[in-house]
């Protein structure tokens, strides 16, 4: 009996001081648990302490007094000051709350099961050397009330496509609606999980600016048009950049358009903003906001390529006016930034009937494209039909969004190749959450989800009646460049010059075209001359006969270009 007792004794020794080394090593390898867990187990015994010597009802008073007292002073604060309890207090606040929920995220809800999920998912490493299994680790994350982010560090040998492959396995794991992986640095990645939609519900018109920084033309390289889906503002860079938006039918693309001119109507009645609007399908998206664009076209397709012209030609003049000045243009009332706002594309380019206009509306669109970020000129473009014949221009726009499309093919002509793939399921947007899209920003390979702010018809007409457009009208003067150098020109260049608008005093003296004479060199032809000056000519050449040309007559040769022998079949 005592032995049996002894060996129990003993055997619950050996599992208490494993149990104790396994919470050790726990700790030591949750750092985040450490402190809290210290922390309570001071509580705990100093509890006990009070409680051995003043009694428990004493303690359970004192105890149930402070958490009165804390809860009193949380209500006054929420009463009295509910910007700074929301702030940092409150459920979404930037301070305590989130420092709290990132705790929680980092060492319960993640960090607990996280090697059994890398596990399952199938996302571990075995080093051949040392035969340990090697995973991901979780770094720290950052939650939202919507959206839970981790850091990951990544072992070697893996790559963050793998966590990308495995996205529908972790989303399920952990109860996560989707997940996404962005890149955040070598070894190591962001991988997103949503719980809801943070956009889901409709946002409102983005005020228009109002006080000083409302004429601020540093504004141009942040507009706000709406949120991002981690709730930050969506803040779009107009000024040396081109915008291309696809979406089918209903998806939003006016939400878009309406709030960047929203963001852009005080600096357009000040006349240091110029839109040129062409709309295509008869003004049905734009008249309404006639009044705030500087030229207008809706119906006349050749007055549509003629506004197209009449920007390269402003845009051509305004190169050569900044020539060895600057690199860049500055916003100013006298060279305002002139944005060529078109609602549809394929109206105009792919869909014209005449090709001679389409052809002038192409050219100009691609030297606009080209050439138009540093002198101050800017494209925004919708379509609501992608194909290759429309999008072809996809690669000369610096912005890219997509809202919702028909097919996953869809989304890689509109924001390039393996967006789908990087997290742009823009053909999973549902129809009833308009101005919901991915914008593919300059410099950044993964694509961001977004949503526009929604404008109603009537803040539109007041946006209209209160912001006209504004400042200088602009006209080509149809200077064209032309070189203070000595240039090789043909004998009827006088006549073609005098014909572009140059003076007889701007025109350059011909040159005779030799063989050694290029445009731009004066150097006499080599070798040597006549004595009147003029290039000697050389003696032509005698013609040469064809090595194979033969001629067989009754089995004998009768001429051959060269002395070669040659086998004659009898």
């Amino acid at each position: 009996m005592g032995d049996w007792i002894s060996r129990l004794l003993r055997g619950a020794t050996l599992k208490l001081f494993k149990a104790t080394v396994l919470v050790v090593w726990f700790l030591f390898t949750h750092p985040g648990l450490f402190l809290p867990t210290a922390v309570l187990g001071c509580a705990t015994a100093g509890v006990l302490e009070a409680a051995s010597r003043m009694g428990w009802l004493l303690v359970a008073g004192l105890a149930l007094g402070t958490l009165l007292g804390l809860a009193g002073l949380l209500a006054a604060w929420w009463r009295f000051a509910p910007s700074t309890f929301a702030r940092f207090a409150g459920p979404t606040g930037r301070s305590t709350a989130r420092i709290v929920r990132n705790w929680i995220g980092r060492w319960f809800r993640y960090g607990i099961l996280w090697g059994f999920w890398m596990r399952r998912c199938g996302l571990t490493k075995n080093d051949r050397v040392s035969g340990r299994v090697l995973a991901p680790r979780l770094v720290k994350v950052r939650s939202t009330p919507a959206m839970d982010r981790l850091l990951v560090r990544l072992p070697a040998g893996m790559a963050p496509s793998a966590l990308e492959g495995c996205g529908d396995a972790l989303a399920n794991a952990m109860r996560a609606s989707e997940a996404r992986v962005r890149k955040h640095k070598p070894g190591m990645c962001w991988l997103e999980l949503e719980k809801r939609n943070p956009l889901a519900k409709t946002i409102g018109a983005i005020p228009v600016p109002t006080g000083g920084g409302a004429l601020d033309v540093a504004r141009l390289d942040g507009l706000h048009i709406g949120y991002t889906d981690h709730l930050e503002p969506w803040r779009l860079k107009i000024r040396g950049n081109h915008l291309f938006v696809a979406g089918e039918s209903g998806s939003g693309k006016g939400s878009v358009i309406w709030s960047m001119l929203r963001s852009l109507a005080p600096l357009i009645t000040t006349g240091l903003v110029q839109v040129w609007a062409i709309d295509p399908k008869g003004g049905m998206e734009l008249e309404f906001g006639k009044d705030m664009f500087k030229r207008y076209e809706r119906d006349n397709y050749e007055a549509m390529a003629q506004l197209f012209e009449d920007a390269v030609g402003v845009m051509d003049d305004r190169t050569i006016d900044l020539r060895g000045v600057a690199r860049s243009f500055t916003v100013s009332p006298e060279t305002p930034l002139v944005i060529l706002l078109v609602d549809e594309l394929a109206d105009v380019t792919e869909l014209n009937e005449d090709r001679q206009i389409q052809n002038r509306i192409e050219n100009a669109m691609g030297r606009l494209l080209t050439k138009g970020r540093a002198p101050g000129f800017a494209v925004v473009a919708c379509t609501q039909i992608v194909t290759k014949d429309v999008v072809r221009w996809r690669d000369l726009f610096t912005i890219r969004i997509a809202l919702r499309l028909k097919t996953f093919g869809q989304v890689d002509m509109s924001l390039g190749e393996g967006a789908h793939d990087a997290g742009a399921y823009c053909e999973a947007i549902p129809e009833d959450l308009q101005g919901i899209g991915y914008v593919r920003l300059e410099g950044r390979s993964e694509p961001v989800r977004v949503r526009a702010g929604y404008v109603t018809d009537e803040e539109i007409q007041d946006m209209n009646d209160a912001y006209p457009a504004g400042g200088r009208t602009l006209v080509p003067t149809g200077r064209r460049d032309h070189h203070d150098d000595t240039t090789t020109l043909e004998p009827d260049t006088a006549t073609t010059s005098n014909r572009i608008g140059l003076a007889e005093t701007d025109l350059v003296p011909a040159v005779a075209r030799t063989k050694n004479t290029r445009p731009g060199d004066n150097r006499p032809p080599r070798g040597p001359s006549s004595p009147n000056g003029a290039p000697r000519t050389r003696k032509p050449r005698k013609p040469r006969n064809r090595r194979d040309s033969l001629e067989v007559v009754a089995g004998e040769v009768v001429g051959s270009s060269d002395s070669t022998d040659v086998e004659v079949l009898s």
